[in-house]
């Protein structure tokens, strides 16, 4: 594995669900940071083995919580934790490893997709939040939640950490507006994204294929 995969590591994914990562940066401080109004379906793309899970019963629990792995072990550890501690309404589904990723068509739109600690791995995060976004209806927000480009003494080293102003630079540059921004504790920031009124819904949808059977006609 090279030095970028760090995060296929399952102890990069224990320390994910550690008291440390809890004490340094707070599940309530980032519930605080975004606007979660409106919610019905959240998809927490790249959940790990699930940091959140509990934190989303507690607080929405009437939303249903789509857990996005593309690694296939994750997912069967977040089955048997499903299992084990009864966590309700909540799916966890295989999204494919893409530089431009899209949700299957089988789960419902989210309203809302949190991204935490995710975005930082794909080689270009504004690709991927362009896929994000065309998963979601129009309006749609992306939650992004990410490591401060900081020295630190854990988590990923600082050359693959992403900064704030680079993450912005890149949401912008796919037409993208940044609604909110800012430090959530000293190791990590937020970012709420949704579309501009310049971003094209159509152009490249991966979801959208053309109607080809006339070419299987005889």
């Amino acid at each position: 594995m090279s030095d970028t995969e760090y995060y296929r590591a399952l102890e990069y994914h224990e320390y994910l669900i550690s008291s440390h990562r809890r004490e340094v940066c707070s599940p309530d401080d980032v519930f605080a940071f975004f606007n979660w109004k409106g919610l019905q379906n959240l998809v927490d793309f790249g959940s790990g083995l699930g940091f959140y899970f509990n934190e989303f019963r507690k607080w929405f629990p009437h939303v249903w919580v789509w857990a996005g792995e593309c690694q296939q072990e994750i997912i069967d550890m977040i089955l048997r934790r499903k299992l084990l501690e009864g966590l309700e309404k909540l799916t966890p589904f295989y999204i494919d490893q893409s530089d431009h990723p899209l949700l299957p068509t089988w789960i419902p739109v989210p309203e809302i997709i949190f991204a935490s600690l995710s975005l930082s791995t794909f080689p270009n995060p504004g690709l991927a939040m362009d896929g994000l976004i065309r998963s979601m209806k129009p309006g749609g927000k992306l939650f992004i939640v990410d490591w401060a480009k900081t020295e630190s003494g854990f988590g990923p080293k600082i050359n693959e950490k992403i900064s704030l102003d680079k993450m912005k630079f890149l949401a912008e540059e796919y037409k993208l507006d940044v609604i909110k921004s800012g430090r959530i504790s000293e190791f990590f920031y937020g970012m709420e994204v949704k579309a501009s009124s310049s971003f094209v819904y159509g152009y490249y949808d991966l979801k959208e294929e053309e109607d080809d059977s006339d070419i299987f006609k005889m």
